[in-house]
């Protein structure tokens, strides 16, 4: 396990496209930090603000070339 932290809020759909317009679900906060690990597969996961799993990165090995990860947080 690994603890990030995120840099900056990320947000999801709500799953109702009415509300989508609306508001976005705020998946994973800002300067809080996450328990992450890693799946069979190789995927960096953690939980979002509501419980639910996430792949923030496709594997523990490749955190310094994914950029999607590192927009969005920092290895605590």
């Amino acid at each position: 396990m690994i603890l990030v932290r995120c840099i900056k809020n990320v947000y999801g759909d709500t799953g109702d496209a009415a509300r989508d317009l609306l508001e976005a679900r705020l998946l994973f906060r800002a300067d809080h930090l996450y328990m992450a690990d890693q799946d069979g597969d190789g995927h960096l996961l953690t939980q979002d603000e509501e419980g639910q799993p996430h792949v923030i990165a496709d594997g523990r090995d490749m955190l310094s070339g994914d950029s999607w990860f590192h927009e969005h947080f920092t290895v605590a």
